[in-house]
Protein backbone atom coordinates (compact mmCIF):
# COMPACT_ATOMS: atom_id res chain seq x y z
CA UNK A 1 0.00 0.00 0.00
CA UNK A 2 1.30 3.68 -1.22
CA UNK A 3 2.04 6.58 1.23
CA UNK A 4 -1.23 8.14 -0.41
CA UNK A 5 -3.89 5.22 0.40
CA UNK A 6 -2.19 5.69 3.98
CA UNK A 7 -2.63 9.27 4.49
CA UNK A 8 -6.44 8.44 2.99
CA UNK A 9 -7.40 5.63 5.33
CA UNK A 10 -5.98 7.89 8.16
CA UNK A 11 -8.00 10.39 7.06
CA UNK A 12 -11.34 7.91 6.72
CA UNK A 13 -10.32 7.32 10.55
CA UNK A 14 -10.15 11.00 11.45
CA UNK A 15 -14.04 11.26 9.91
CA UNK A 16 -15.32 8.04 11.02
CA UNK A 17 -13.97 8.82 14.47
CA UNK A 18 -15.81 12.51 14.89
CA UNK A 19 -19.15 11.19 13.43
CA UNK A 20 -20.94 11.08 17.17
CA UNK A 21 -19.84 14.84 17.57
CA UNK A 22 -20.59 16.30 14.27
CA UNK A 23 -23.37 14.96 14.48
CA UNK A 24 -24.29 16.43 17.59
CA UNK A 25 -22.93 19.86 16.72
CA UNK A 26 -25.37 20.01 13.98
CA UNK A 27 -28.23 19.12 15.61
CA UNK A 28 -27.60 21.83 18.45
CA UNK A 29 -27.05 24.38 15.36
CA UNK A 30 -30.19 22.86 13.74
CA UNK A 31 -33.03 22.57 16.22
CA UNK A 32 -35.85 20.70 15.57
CA UNK A 33 -34.62 20.49 11.58
CA UNK A 34 -35.31 17.15 9.34
CA UNK A 35 -32.18 18.51 7.65
CA UNK A 36 -29.93 17.33 9.89
CA UNK A 37 -28.76 13.71 8.41
CA UNK A 38 -28.82 16.00 4.80
CA UNK A 39 -26.20 18.86 6.50
CA UNK A 40 -23.92 15.64 8.01
CA UNK A 41 -24.13 14.08 4.88
CA UNK A 42 -22.59 17.48 3.18
CA UNK A 43 -20.53 18.57 5.77
CA UNK A 44 -18.67 14.82 5.19
CA UNK A 45 -18.39 14.91 1.65
CA UNK A 46 -16.61 18.60 1.84
CA UNK A 47 -14.26 17.56 4.40
CA UNK A 48 -13.39 15.03 2.10
CA UNK A 49 -13.16 17.06 -0.64
CA UNK A 50 -11.31 19.27 0.83
CA UNK A 51 -8.67 17.02 2.87
CA UNK A 52 -5.66 17.59 1.31
CA UNK A 53 -6.15 21.63 3.07
CA UNK A 54 -6.28 19.47 6.18
CA UNK A 55 -2.83 20.35 8.12
CA UNK A 56 -1.56 17.50 9.82
CA UNK A 57 -0.98 17.80 13.19
CA UNK A 58 -3.21 20.50 13.58
CA UNK A 59 -7.23 19.90 15.13
CA UNK A 60 -9.85 17.71 13.22
CA UNK A 61 -12.67 17.95 15.02
CA UNK A 62 -12.20 22.26 14.91
CA UNK A 63 -11.29 22.07 11.12
CA UNK A 64 -14.14 19.90 10.70
CA UNK A 65 -16.91 21.60 12.93
CA UNK A 66 -15.66 25.30 11.20
CA UNK A 67 -16.37 22.77 7.42
CA UNK A 68 -19.58 22.16 8.76
CA UNK A 69 -20.06 25.40 10.03
CA UNK A 70 -20.48 26.54 6.61
CA UNK A 71 -22.98 23.90 5.55
CA UNK A 72 -25.20 24.77 8.25
CA UNK A 73 -25.56 28.33 7.47
CA UNK A 74 -26.03 27.21 3.63
CA UNK A 75 -28.79 25.13 4.64
CA UNK A 76 -30.25 28.00 6.52
CA UNK A 77 -30.16 30.53 3.89
CA UNK A 78 -31.55 27.74 1.86
CA UNK A 79 -34.68 27.52 4.43
CA UNK A 80 -34.78 31.38 4.69
CA UNK A 81 -35.08 31.68 0.76
CA UNK A 82 -37.90 29.11 0.93
CA UNK A 83 -39.60 30.56 3.78
CA UNK A 84 -39.45 27.30 5.44
CA UNK A 85 -37.28 28.69 8.46
CA UNK A 86 -38.40 31.64 10.82
CA UNK A 87 -35.90 31.89 13.01
CA UNK A 88 -32.98 34.76 11.87
CA UNK A 89 -29.56 33.87 10.80
CA UNK A 90 -28.38 35.81 13.57
CA UNK A 91 -29.72 33.67 15.90
CA UNK A 92 -27.88 30.40 13.82
CA UNK A 93 -24.60 32.61 13.97
CA UNK A 94 -25.00 32.64 17.90
CA UNK A 95 -25.67 29.51 18.36
CA UNK A 96 -22.78 28.37 16.24
CA UNK A 97 -20.20 30.93 17.97
CA UNK A 98 -21.67 29.21 21.12
CA UNK A 99 -20.82 25.77 20.40
CA UNK A 100 -17.56 26.30 18.88
CA UNK A 101 -16.19 27.71 22.10
CA UNK A 102 -16.77 24.83 23.74
CA UNK A 103 -16.57 22.35 21.36
CA UNK A 104 -13.23 20.98 22.80
CA UNK A 105 -15.24 20.39 26.22
CA UNK A 106 -14.92 16.55 26.99
CA UNK A 107 -18.09 16.34 29.15
CA UNK A 108 -21.53 17.14 27.44
CA UNK A 109 -21.47 21.30 28.07
CA UNK A 110 -24.73 23.27 29.32
CA UNK A 111 -25.32 24.62 25.58
CA UNK A 112 -25.73 21.18 24.19
CA UNK A 113 -27.96 20.49 26.82
CA UNK A 114 -29.67 23.61 26.21
CA UNK A 115 -30.40 22.69 22.68
CA UNK A 116 -31.15 19.59 23.12
CA UNK A 117 -33.94 21.11 25.41
CA UNK A 118 -35.06 23.38 22.61
CA UNK A 119 -35.44 20.87 20.49
CA UNK A 120 -38.05 18.86 22.71
CA UNK A 121 -40.03 22.32 22.48
CA UNK A 122 -42.95 22.38 19.90
CA UNK A 123 -41.59 24.83 17.20
CA UNK A 124 -43.59 27.72 18.10
CA UNK A 125 -42.60 28.10 21.45
CA UNK A 126 -38.58 27.53 20.46
CA UNK A 127 -38.97 30.52 17.59
CA UNK A 128 -40.36 33.13 20.69
CA UNK A 129 -37.34 31.64 22.91
CA UNK A 130 -34.80 32.48 20.60
CA UNK A 131 -36.26 35.18 18.90
CA UNK A 132 -36.25 36.85 23.01
CA UNK A 133 -33.56 35.63 24.33
CA UNK A 134 -30.79 34.40 21.68
CA UNK A 135 -31.63 37.26 19.19
CA UNK A 136 -31.95 40.02 21.58
CA UNK A 137 -35.52 40.79 20.59
CA UNK A 138 -38.04 43.34 22.61
CA UNK A 139 -41.35 41.52 23.93
CA UNK A 140 -42.95 43.95 21.53
CA UNK A 141 -41.28 43.01 18.67
CA UNK A 142 -41.45 39.14 19.08
CA UNK A 143 -45.33 39.85 19.74
CA UNK A 144 -45.64 42.53 16.37
CA UNK A 145 -44.28 39.59 14.68
CA UNK A 146 -45.97 36.60 16.25
CA UNK A 147 -49.59 38.91 15.83
CA UNK A 148 -50.04 38.12 19.45
CA UNK A 149 -50.07 40.76 22.41
CA UNK A 150 -47.05 41.57 24.45
CA UNK A 151 -49.33 40.10 27.65
CA UNK A 152 -49.54 36.97 25.90
CA UNK A 153 -46.37 36.27 24.65
CA UNK A 154 -45.11 37.00 28.05
CA UNK A 155 -46.67 34.44 29.89
CA UNK A 156 -45.44 32.25 26.81
CA UNK A 157 -41.99 32.65 27.75
CA UNK A 158 -42.23 32.34 31.34
CA UNK A 159 -44.31 29.27 30.98
CA UNK A 160 -41.46 27.75 28.27
CA UNK A 161 -38.85 29.01 30.52
CA UNK A 162 -40.39 27.10 33.30
CA UNK A 163 -40.17 23.99 30.94
CA UNK A 164 -36.78 24.91 29.91
CA UNK A 165 -35.65 24.95 33.38
CA UNK A 166 -37.27 21.65 34.43
CA UNK A 167 -35.85 20.10 31.16
CA UNK A 168 -31.93 21.52 31.52
CA UNK A 169 -31.96 20.38 35.37
CA UNK A 170 -33.10 16.93 34.34
CA UNK A 171 -30.42 16.49 31.64
CA UNK A 172 -27.66 18.07 34.42
CA UNK A 173 -28.95 15.40 36.81
CA UNK A 174 -28.89 12.56 33.93
CA UNK A 175 -25.23 13.73 33.02
CA UNK A 176 -23.56 13.78 36.91
CA UNK A 177 -24.93 10.04 37.27
CA UNK A 178 -23.17 9.05 33.99
CA UNK A 179 -19.77 7.53 34.96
Amino acid sequence: MGKKENIEGAFVHLIADHQSELRAFVTSLMPGSSDIDDVVQEANKVVWEKRGEFEIGTNFKAWMFSVAKFQVMAAWRDKKRKKEWGVPESVLIKLIDDALATSDNTNVPDHEILHECLQRLRPKDRGLILRRYFDGWRVKKVADEAGRGSDSVKMSLRRIRSLLGICIRRAQRIQEVKP
